[in-house]
């Protein structure tokens, strides 16, 4: 069975399953370079077929991350208080998938659609949160889990527990809108004069600056149940047309908001470090939660709040679990995949795909188009047969690669295949990357890609971390060598890489480890601030030319902004 994923709203994206198996998914913003991109994702879509070698007609299901069914029930029951939005969601998402099918005109409308041929368009439209707890459940390595879906809100949810066992994932509790611990994290972010649904990763970079002096404010606007939390909403604007996030009582408790783009002061960094806290108060007691209602020991975790990574420290430590899962692209985005794979399982009762990995999903250049983009920009350039080791030695001299191999990862994160790499050591590398090459705020850190086997000796924890979704300190004896990589509250956003999961980069950050005793990489999302990271070869050309980057290694190939420098890098010698 063919089952295609769609979510268009922040972070549009596309997926694509074949009987149960994961064969493509991607972001729009991939394709058309708009970060969060919110419109269809006909491009993502249109890459996700070609890579099956499917048309829209091949399509037997459509999974869509939303249930728009549930806006009626407030006008139709007039027992629910709850906002409503996005029911018009029952009449476009067939109107654009149509559009895509190109087929005759409509000859039944519900939502099951017959077409002229005999052909059927089912179109089934996935509980916004029951996609997230199935990307989240499917995509682990557990036969059985509790599930913690978090974000701003989906419907009508914004919390869910779920119990996830094979084929199942059922409902346990959930909490409604506008109690939100993704819409607290957003407003903040607006108050901090970054934009909500995109700068709280700023936000909690920033929070690792400030102390505790605002946190007993800041936690008076939470209370903690039995079953969850409430907000005091009071603090908080909600309704549907808004425009701000926080009400001017938020003022009154923490004074005048920051305007973007204007000075960062001690009082922001305060008042970031008291939100991330409560915040991560609200995410360790929703684990217990989580674990104490279902019975079960593992954990796994989606939406978008699930990209906190200080949060999943906390709870990976204090909150009794055996085990944790942390869904990669955990934001709105894969929900494309979990409607998919909601309807393939849960559904349906196809089996599980048994590939552990699933970061690598999207588009991929050939060796061919590779060569042709570089020849085409007349830039300086050699074919490489020990790419792996040439990089090591250029990252081992101090100098920032831009590495660009095989598909792109679905989700947030670069996860080796569309990464900035460089020496760990230098403590001045964070703000030479920073200032050169990613042009952003000073105060954003950089992570680190290890060999799994050795993260037990860099880090804190020697757990594997292979999605860069959890945060482990640095160990005291080797700040020396991971200075710029150890953030300023001594820890790391850690991805460990084995071989299986990626052969290539596994073998740069061994080469490199060989050279200089730290098997370990700096690496950053190949991109600047403000885009996307990058999809295609002609993308990374785009922006290794733009900024103060070293070189390019793409595929087998390294790219130079000069001949002189193309001959410095294959001998080794500098030429004066």
């Amino acid at each position: 069975m063919n089952v295609a994923g769609l979510n268009f709203s922040i972070d549009s994206a596309a997926a694509l399953l074949v009987d149960g198996r994961r064969v493509a998914a991607s972001t729009e913003e991939r394709f058309s370079r708009h970060k969060h991109d919110r419109d269809f994702p006909a491009a993502a879509l249109s890459f996700c077929l070609s890579r099956a070698g499917l048309k829209a007609s091949d399509v037997d299901e459509w999974a869509f991350f939303w249930n728009p069914g549930t806006h009626l029930e407030p006008m139709l029951t007039k027992q629910s208080s709850n906002f409503r939005h996005h029911a018009e969601f029952l009449y476009s998402v067939p109107n654009h998938i149509l559009q895509r099918l190109g087929q005759p005109a409509v000859l039944a409308t519900r939502q099951m659609f017959s077409l002229a041929g005999g052909k059927e368009l089912s179109v089934r439209y996935v509980d916004h949160h029951a996609a997230h707890a199935a990307a989240a459940f499917f995509n682990s390595p557990f036969e059985r889990a509790a599930v913690l879906t978090v974000d701003g809100y989906g419907e009508k949810t914004s919390t869910g527990i779920w119990r996830a066992a094979g084929n199942k994932v059922e409902p346990v509790l959930r909490i409604e809108y506008p109690h939100s611990v993704g819409n607290f994290y957003a407003a903040f972010t607006q108050y901090l004069g970054f934009k909500p649904n995109s700068g709280e990763g700023k936000v909690m970079g920033l929070a690792c600056y400030g102390d505790r002096s605002l946190y007993e404010k800041a936690r008076q606007l939470v209370r903690l149940t039995d079953t969850g939390y409430e907000l005091d909403l009071t603090y908080f604007l909600s309704g549907l047309d808004r425009t701000t996030r926080y009400s001017p009582r938020l003022v009154e408790l923490f004074g005048p908001a920051r305007k973007p783009e204007t000075e960062i002061t001690s009082h922001h960094e305060n008042v970031a470090a008291a939100m991330q806290l409560v915040t991560e108060d609200i995410l360790l007691h929703l684990a217990k939660v989580a674990l104490r209602l279902t019975g079960e020991k593992d954990l796994c975790i989606a939406g978008g709040v699930a990209l906190n990574v200080v949060c999943n420290r906390r709870i990976q430590f204090e909150s009794g679990l055996d085990r944790m899962f942390v869904l990669p692209p955990a934001g709105d985005a894969g929900t494309s995949l979990g409607a998919a794979q909601y309807v393939s399982h849960v559904i349906h009762g196809e089996p599980r795909d048994p590939n552990e990995y699933l970061e690598y999903l999207g588009f991929e250049n050939s060796d061919a188009e590779i060569r042709h983009q570089i020849v085409t920009a007349g830039a300086a350039h050699a074919h490489i047969d020990n790419i792996e080791q040439v990089t090591a030695r250029l990252l081992a001299a101090g100098k920032i690669v831009g590495w660009f191999q095989g598909r792109s990862e679905f989700g947030p994160r670069a996860l080796g295949n569309r990464s900035i790499v460089t020496d760990p050591r230098p403590a001045e590398m964070k703000d030479i990357l920073n200032a050169r090459v990613k042009f952003r705020e000073p105060f954003r850190p950089f992570a680190p890609s290890c060999l799994a086997e050795a993260c037990g000796d860099l880090f804190e924890s020697g757990v594997p971390s292979p999605f860069m979704l959890r945060v482990y300190n640095t160990l005291p004896s080797r700040l020396k060598d991971l200075a710029a990589i150890t953030h300023v509250d001594g820890g790391a956003r850690v991805q460990t890489v084995t071989s299986s999961q990626n052969p290539r980069y596994y073998k740069l950050i061994q080469e490199f480890g060989r050279l200089t005793g730290v098997p370990c990489v700096l690496n950053t999302s190949f991109n600047i601030r403000g885009e996307p990271i990058v999809n295609t070869v002609r993308d990374a050309m785009f922006c290794f030319f733009g900024t103060d980057m070293d070189y390019l290694a793409a595929g087998d190939y390294l790219v130079a902004k000069s001949p002189t420098a193309l001959q410095e890098a294959l001998t080794g010698k500098r030429r004066d």
